[in-house]
């Protein structure tokens, strides 16, 4: 089940900015403020779901790490080094974000799955000024995660944890949210509204957050297809290998989609991929295995060899609930 901290966030978030200034002069500090204010920091956000059996695993204990963003650039990068830092733990992609956090009282916010009754799990970034090195001014990046319950004057949010992190250009910053513990109905609620509780039973699933700064631009490749480009952009592939999905999984009523964003080499192979969003993380293997085996026209590169970023999206319609969903269809 759910359970959550309170924090006094609003008194926080004001104790720190005001501590970070009463070490900047007056006249220096108004000047940098509202310059700040305005530059923008481009924050790549990545949820993870990460599963276990119960009591089956290592206690979680919400330490944030730090690594270079250009050693997470693959898939399989992240697969490798989330597995090793949490060990004991299926891991999935659920979403990438990349947005716009400000160094302001105004939050940046995403959200999981907005319920009927207004709740939802909610991230909410703000930015902050810090002394830096003492002489060139520093970032701050606060994300708070929260349950939320669809109108905050009226009901105060629920907050699973509240992070403080000085962040750097290039960097990427993760931490699990040992809070948030979510068994099978709550799961199913807040994360996988089209999917059976039964079949997370026995297991217990965690929030993992993912954070890569950019500060003052967003570097997107020369050639980029937005997703609603690629959705075109697709049809032109001259081979394609669509996932299978595994017996396990058949007849159990799961459905989605999953989009993955993929780099293409002037010969017409995909060179990289990530997936971007999942509905269906059980999937996201298989979508990436499969992605990998597709080819486009060489001709596409005639008059420009720069590489093509662009998305693949793989759809599963729902299918007939043939047997009923136990804690068994989940080993893996």
């Amino acid at each position: 089940m759910l359970r959550p901290k309170v924090y006094h966030f609003s008194r926080l978030l004001g104790l720190l900015v005001a501590g970070l200034f009463a070490f900047i002069p007056m006249s220096v500090a108004f000047a940098q403020q509202e310059d700040f204010s305005i530059r923008p920091i481009f924050v790549t956000t990545r949820i993870f779901q990460i599963k276990a059996k119960r009591d089956g695993y290592p206690e979680l204990n919400g330490q944030v790490f730090r690594m270079s963003t250009s050693s997470l650039v693959e898939h399989d990068q992240w697969m490798k080094t989330l597995k090793k830092t949490y060990p004991g733990f299926e891991i999935d992609v659920l979403r990438t974000e990349t947005k716009k956090v400000y160094r302001s009282s105004k939050p940046t916010t995403i959200s999981l799955v907005k319920q009927a009754d207004g709740r939802d799990i909610e991230v909410q970034m703000f930015g902050a000024q810090s002394v830096g090195d003492g002489v060139t001014p520093g970032t701050t990046l606060i994300p708070e995660i929260a349950l939320h319950f669809g109108n905050d004057l009226v009901n105060k949010p629920v907050s699973f944890m509240v992070q403080s992190v000085e962040v750097e250009h290039e960097k990427t910053y993760f931490f699990a949210v040992p809070n948030l513990k979510l068994r099978s109905a709550d799961y199913v609620k807040f994360v996988r509204p089209n999917a059976q509780p039964e079949l997370y039973d026995g297991n217990d699933l965690y929030l993992l957050f993912a954070f890569s700064v950019e500060m003052d631009k967003q570097t997107l490749p020369a050639r980029y297809f937005d997703e609603r480009q690629s959705l075109e952009f697709q049809n032109q592939a001259t081979k394609k290998v669509l996932p299978e999905i595994p017996a396990k999984w058949l007849g159990v009523g799961l459905s989605g989609n999953v989009r993955i964003r993929v780099e293409i080499s002037p010969e017409g192979k995909i060179t990289s991929t990530n997936v971007h969003y999942s509905g269906f993380p059980e999937m996201n293997q298989q979508v990436i295995e499969a992605a990998r085996q597709w080819e486009f026209p060489k001709t596409l590169f005639e008059s420009d060899k720069t590489p093509i970023t662009c998305f693949l999206t793989f759809n599963f319609p729902a299918q007939p609930l043939q047997k009923a969903p136990t804690s068994s269809s989940t080993k893996q």
